[in-house]
């Protein structure tokens, strides 16, 4: 098995929006996915002598800078004992299938489902802008333990212009990039990996392949079996509406102006508009904090830090 993570196929990723199996549609107005599964929680911390934000937010596993933007702090090195912050880590759950592998370009994850249920999610790393990561329906079709990377002629040609060795053909150890774990996908070139550079997960820092922790390749190289359904989309915006009618909204930095724009034109002639705060929409998309935010209508938005001067964001 030759393991290669970049072939000569450049395939951009669009922002999945709709689509048959992209969640439940949302009635009349454009059919958004609108999703019913979160992971992660919103809570309230209150602040304890010797605390520091960072210290907080790591726990919850948010930026520091994240943090200090929900919490509106003018000085995020100076809080006061007994402040009470609000931390998340709470993200919608794209389900566009019930079993199998979910990763997602948009939010920087991989879902991992079995009948509906969550059974983890795990932070990766994708192809960079001139290396997507391509979307589509693929299997596990096999699998190897400290795999030889056989570098394709592209990244050759890469190495050469940027003036590095050019190597053929690396040979498993703490110079492959692969990792110890690969899964192949169902399209050639392609898998899923560990990696060297563990600081390189959660970023768009590949050549097309997907890239996890050790500990959680590990994991799925052990668990997930062969002819596993794996799912590649890109949204960067995700619509979910709860049980009791809680309409969450998350939106990355990935999203375009343009998708935004088009999401919101779209959203304000579904069906479930009725149970928004328009408002509060504005402000997600307009901040794009990572995280899933409360936008139902008559909810508290006490997150939004919408009367606070901040970057704009053109759609």
């Amino acid at each position: 098995m030759r393991a290669a993570c970049a072939i000569t196929l450049f395939v951009l990723l669009r922002p999945v929006l709709a689509g048959a199996d992209a969640g439940r549609t949302d009635g009349p107005g454009g059919g958004l996915p609108v999703y019913q599964q979160v992971a992660g929680e919103q809570v309230v911390h209150m602040v304890a002598r010797g605390e520091t934000l960072g210290h907080i937010a790591q726990q919850f596993g948010m930026a520091t800078s994240l943090a200090s933007k929900m919490n509106c702090l003018p000085d995020p090195d100076r809080l006061r004992v007994g402040q009470r912050l609000i931390f998340s880590n709470r993200h919608i759950v794209p389900t566009v299938l019930a079993d199998g592998l979910v990763i997602n370009a948009g939010d920087l994850l991989l879902y991992w489902l079995r009948g509906g249920d969550l059974l983890g999610a795990f932070p990766v790393g994708v192809g960079r802008t001139a290396w997507a990561t391509p979307p589509g329906r693929y299997r596990i079709v096999g699998r190897r333990q400290d795999p030889v990377w056989h570098v394709p002629p592209s990244i050759q040609r890469e190495m050469r212009e940027k003036g590095e060795p050019v190597k053929r053909v690396v040979p498993p150890g703490p110079d492959n990039p692969l990792g110890k774990y690969w899964l192949q996908l169902s399209v050639p070139g392609y898998g899923i990996h560990g990696t060297n550079a563990p600081r390189s997960v959660g970023r768009y820092a590949t050549h097309g392949c997907v890239r996890l922790r050790p500990d959680d390749v590990e994991r799925l190289y052990r668990e997930v079996p062969n002819e596993t359904a794996v799912r590649i989309v890109n949204a960067p915006i995700k619509l979910a509406r709860l049980e009791d009618n809680t309409i969450l909204l998350e939106v990355h930095q990935s999203a375009t102006a343009d998708a935004a724009a088009d999401f919101l034109e779209r959203l304000q002639q579904a069906d479930v508009a009725r149970l928004l705060d328009l408002t509060a929409v504005r402000h997600a998309l307009r901040d794009a904090w990572g995280v899933a935010v409360d936008v139902s209508e008559g909810a508290s938005h006490a997150e939004s830090c919408s009367d606070q001067p901040s970057e704009p964001r053109q759609w």
